[in-house]
């Protein structure tokens, strides 16, 4: 399960080409996209940030597995305290040549930290995730 998230972030990851915000995009709204994830998550609402992957993505992992692999980190971090980082840059799919916006998010937590690698397409749907 972890390595079709690997896979996936790798697969958007591979083209990363500057730390800029694509154009189509501002920062605001993927800082806003970014939180209201780790909002959700930490709120235990899986299902929520599940229905906003792509439907491509969707196909890639279940809803159950995504579960599993979030509960597992937050019982090693613990709870939830605050965001610490947020980053953004944009990247190439290679196979069509689309253009992602990525966000990466780091969280502090009672027993260590989180990082999230969210990519989103023009539509704000995601189309990479990956949890660290």
């Amino acid at each position: 399960m972890k390595r079709i998230l690997l896979i996936l972030s790798l697969l958007v990851l591979t083209a990363c080409s500057s730390n800029k915000i694509p154009e189509g995009f501002t920062e605001l709204e993927l800082n806003d996209k970014a939180e209201e994830i780790v909002s959700l998550l930490n709120e235990n609402k899986v299902n929520e940030v599940y229905s906003m992957f792509r439907t491509d993505v969707q196909a890639m992992i279940k809803l159950e597995d995504l579960e599993v692999i979030i509960q597992d980190k937050y019982d090693q971090v613990g709870t939830f305290k605050d965001v610490s980082q947020i980053a953004i840059t944009d990247t190439k799919d290679p196979s069509t040549s689309e253009i992602y916006a990525v966000v990466i998010i780091v969280c502090e937590h009672e027993d260590g930290k989180s990082t999230y690698t969210l990519s989103f397409n023009d539509e704000l749907e995601i189309v990479g995730f990956f949890i660290k």
